[in-house]
This record gives C-alpha cells, sequence and structure tokens, in this order.
C-alpha cells in the first residue's frame, strides 16, 4: 500500500554518494526566510511563469536564492499542494557541473511527501510550483540546500542544481461532511475513474476494498465485489461518504477518523482493532448504476418511481430511519415535481400524491421535533388542499410548539369545524394543550406585571387593585380566552380542561400516508 510505504521512506531526498551515506535531514540546514506562501506551497502565490526557458525567482524573499528554469512544460493547471505525495525523477549537480546523484541512473524515481521537511528546503518550495510531467532545473542557494556544513562530497555553502521532473502527485482531500467536521474523512486518488459521473442516494455500487489501521500495513479485513445501495446502511458511513465522491473504476486511499467510521450493524469492526484506531480503506469502485434522472422519465414511469420512493420511505419510517426515510420522500418529490409534460388528468394524480408525499415529510419533521420545518412542508401541503385536516392539524402543533397560539388556535379550530374530520379528536387535544399553555403564559404575566406595579405604586401610593394589568387574553373576549367551546368534553385524565395528563397519547400520531 502506497500510503504506508511513504511514511518510512529516508529524509531527505536520496542523494547517495556511497553504499553507505545518506544526505542529512532537512532540518539540519539553515534557517530560511519564509512569508505566508510556505503554508500552502500549491498555491498560485507563486510569481511564475510557462515560458520555457526563463528564469523564474521562486524565493519567498525575492533575492535570487532559489530559482526555476523550466525546459518542459507541464500539462494541466494543478499543481501539488502541501502534504501531497509527490513522484520525481531529478540529478543533481555542483555549479561545475559535477553530478553528485541521479535518480535517472538508478532507474527509481523518488517519492516524498510535499512540505512536510522530508526533503530539502528548495524542493519543498520548487516542486510546488510545478504541473505534472513539468521538467525544470532548480538553482538552489545553500540556505535552500545544505547550507554552511554541505553533506558528504557536496562542500558547504555550496549551490547545487537540480534537473528535477514531476512524473505524478496525489494528494489529500478532506471529503468529511459537515456534521463530522474537517479532516475526518480523507481521500487520496491513485489511479483517476471515467467520466464525471459519482454515485449518490439509491445508487447501486460496486465496491471492493482492504481495510488498514493507520500506520500498519497489516490487511484486517478485505471485500471484493460487494454491492449495495448508497444510503442503505450497508456501507460503513466513513467509506460511503468517500464512495460517494469516487468515479467509475477509481482507486483510491480513504483515511477515516474513528468518531466518522459510524460502522453499519453488518460491519462491525473486525476483531483487533482498537475503537480509537484510525482506519485506511484501500478501496476500489466498480460500475455503478444510478436511479433514472426525473427529467428522463415520461408518464406513468415518474409516478411509477415516486410510488416506490414514497412506499420505501414508508416502510423506512415506520422502523425509526427517520435520515433514510425523508431522503425517500424528497427522492419522490422529485419525480413529479415538474408537470409541463402531465394529461391533466395525471396533473391532478401528481397533486393527490405530492399532498401524501408532503405530508409523511411533515411526520419526519414532527418526529424530530424541527418545528418551524413542520410549518414550511404543511405550507406546501395546504397550497396544493387549502382543507387538508391532517396538515391544519400538525402545523397546528407545530405552530403550539412554537408558542405562536393565535396560529395555532386558527389551524386547530378549522380541524374541529370541518365535518367528520378523522382528525378532529386529536385537534380537540391539541388545542385543549394551547388553552393550558395559554393559561400558564397568563399567570406568569400577572405574577410578573403584578409585583412589577406593586412595587411601582407603592412608591406612588396608588392602589395597586386599580393598577393591575389586563389579562393578555380577557375572559370576556367572545370565546377568545384559549378555553374549549361550551358542552366540549373536557380530555381524559385532564385537569380543568387543560390536556391529557402525563403519560397520555400524544396528539396528532405520526401515521404515513401508504397511498396518494
Amino acid at each position: 500500500c502506497l500510503f504506508f510505504f511513504v511514511t518510512v521512506l529516508p529524509n531527505p531526498a536520496h542523494f547517495t554518494m556511497s553504499a553507505d551515506e545518506n544526505m542529512p535531514p532537512a532540518d539540519n540546514v539553515s534557517d530560511v526566510p519564509t512569508d505566508e506562501s510556505d503554508e500552502d506551497a500549491g498555491s498560485d502565490s507563486f510569481a511564475t511563469t510557462e515560458d520555457v526557458g526563463k528564469e523564474v525567482d521562486l524565493s519567498p524573499a525575492k533575492d535570487g536564492k532559489l530559482t526555476k528554469t523550466i525546459s518542459a512544460k507541464g500539462t494541466g493547471y494543478e499543481k501539488p499542494s502541501t502534504g501531497a505525495e509527490v513522484t520525481v525523477h531529478y540529478t543533481g549537480t555542483l555549479e561545475d557541473g559535477t553530478v553528485f546523484d541521479s535518480s535517472r541512473d538508478r532507474n527509481e524515481p523518488y517519492v516524498f511527501q510535499l512540505g512536510q521537511g522530508q526533503v530539502i528546503k528548495g524542493w519543498d518550495v520548487g516542486v510546488a510550483s510545478m504541473k505534472k510531467g513539468e521538467r525544470a532545473v532548480l538553482k538552489c542557494a545553500p540556505e535552500y540546500a545544505y547550507g554552511e556544513q554541505g553533506t558528504g562530497n557536496i562542500p558547504g555553502n555550496a549551490t547545487l542544481k537540480f534537473d528535477v521532473e514531476l512524473i505524478n502527485f496525489t494528494s489529500w482531500k478532506d471529503i468529511s461532511k459537515a456534521k463530522d467536521g474537517a479532516g475526518a474523512v480523507m481521500k487520496k486518488v491513485l489511479q483517476d475513474g471515467e467520466g464525471w459521473e459519482k454515485p449518490e442516494f439509491d445508487t447501486k455500487v460496486t465496491v471492493s476494498w482492504k481495510l488498514m489501521v493507520e500506520g500498519s500495513e497489516v490487511v484486517v479485513e478485505e471485500r471484493m465485489g460487494l454491492v449495495a445501495e448508497v444510503g442503505a446502511e450497508v456501507l460503513p458511513s466513513g467509506l460511503e461518504t468517500a464512495v460517494e465522491q469516487m468515479k467509475k473504476g477509481e482507486h483510491a486511499l480513504v483515511k477515516v477518523q474513528p468518531h466518522a467510521r459510524g460502522l453499519a450493524e453488518s460491519c462491525s469492526l473486525p476483531q483487533g482493532v482498537a475503537d480509537d484506531a484510525v482506519l485506511v480503506y484501500d478501496v476500489t469502485l466498480g460500475d455503478f448504476e444510478r436511479p433514472p434522472a426525473s427529467w428522463k422519465l415520461k408518464g406513468a414511469e415518474k409516478f411509477e418511481w415516486a410510488n416506490k420512493r414514497k412506499d420505501e420511505g414508508n416502510s423506512l419510517f415506520k422502523l425509526g430511519k427517520l435520515a433514510r426515510a425523508q431522503k425517500k420522500y424528497k427522492a419522490a418529490a422529485d419525480y413529479i415535481s415538474s408537470d409541463y409534460d402531465m394529461e391533466e388528468e395525471e396533473k391532478a394524480q401528481a397533486k393527490t400524491l405530492k399532498v401524501a408525499i408532503n405530508n409523511n415529510l411533515a411526520a419526519v419533521e414532527i418526529k424530530k421535533s424541527e418545528w418551524k420545518e413542520v410549518v414550511k412542508v404543511c405550507g406546501k401541503v395546504l397550497e396544493l388542499a387549502p382543507g387538508n385536516s391532517k396538515a391544519l392539524l400538525r402545523r397546528g402543533k407545530a405552530f403550539n410548539e412554537l408558542n405562536q397560539w393565535d396560529d395555532a388556535k386558527q389551524d386547530l379550530q378549522a380541524v374541529l369545524d370541518m365535518d367528520g374530520a378523522p382528525e378532529a379528536a386529536d385537534a380537540k387535544k391539541e388545542m385543549a394543550k394551547v388553552a393550558k399553555k395559554i393559561k400558564e403564559q397568563n399567570q406568569k404575566d400577572k405574577k410578573l406585571f403584578g409585583n412589577m406595579f406593586t412595587k411601582i405604586n407603592l412608591e406612588r401610593k396608588v392602589d395597586p387593585e386599580e393598577a393591575k394589568p389586563k389579562s393578555v387574553y380577557s375572559d370576556s373576549e367572545d370565546g377568545e380566552d384559549g378555553k374549549m367551546e361550551e358542552g366540549s368534553e373536557a380530555p381524559a385524565n385532564g385537569e380543568n380542561g387543560a390536556g391529557p395528563a402525563d403519560g397520555a397519547e400524544p396528539a396528532a400520531p405520526m401515521e404515513v400516508e401508504a397511498a396518494a
């Protein structure tokens, strides 16, 4: 595995002058002035040029102590960034042309990690300015080479020239999801894939991998040709995050921090792997089959896929798999989002199905206590079907949770006013909860403002009874006192009509619509 091979490379570049003599570590050279560009050696902050044969100053101080002269242009536009694993060929010479080392003579390209002090300063800065396939001469003053002490048969204070060719580079890329934080999942492409498409939710993929623990080359698990759907909790989530960022045929290394691996139930940690281990996957994405895009489908096909995804969402909802259910419902909605090519009968069918899907999305949001989202999704339902009792009930519950009691009462009363609405009983229970919350708030207000005015009136010698504030919800306002209408039965086990007692069944049970 290339990843582990790099970690044991000598430090710095080979530059062997004899069988038992290597160059000293890069940190033995004298300090070199740096600026902020050193932090990201792969940036375009270098004043480089693509002109062949033109000597360009690469030194941060622009003092001419590190220059580059291109002899062959590279390809593309990317340059290796700090931390990239680079592969180069080189020939090193003294100013008089004496060759002191050459990877070409050994027919053995040199590999190192850029910007990590594994090589001399001149290489870390110079190679970062190159493109894949580029060949150039790096002229390094002692400050960018081996300083005053020299090494081997390189004298002290020697200016060196390196004829360097950047054969290839692979960089670790942070592909972490926001919830996992930066650096949680890192990917390094070893072999690029085909085309531009990548797997997404519901895509059927074929994946092969070897699993290792960071710092070891021992393979602790191997899977070949595993077929799974993205989002089906078959793949460990850290690995799945990487698969979603891969192209067909791509081969990559994936490094997953412990908190981000999220191993699925079917993929428990191999025996002997510590819970806090950083996992490294050597993974290849084979073929994959994405679900059809909505714009590719016509008529009945759209409804077939929409209903299929909705039914899958219902099954997941019942299992408590809310995140996956939500994605299924959204995928279902996407298939019928546009009706421009539908017949009138199909448009009516699509409208009915949209109502069912959005009501189910509201049920998911209620389970997650995302009340603002409940209001938003129910609003979509009511735009399509203004008298939909289920959406009114659920939005009324959400308004109550958001302490928007007037809005809650309006929605719940609309349900109660309907003849034979299945949600009427639940709306009545929720209305009682609203009344209880209003009553409690009034009591708090009376106590707060009563104490405040008592203090003021004592200072002004005014009768406190005359200065007491009126309730926000006056008992004399035409039934707008938050109480149930006369003749309405108080909820069972409630207290003074205030709502169900602790442990009572919650209002608006979260069933989902099985059929449009």
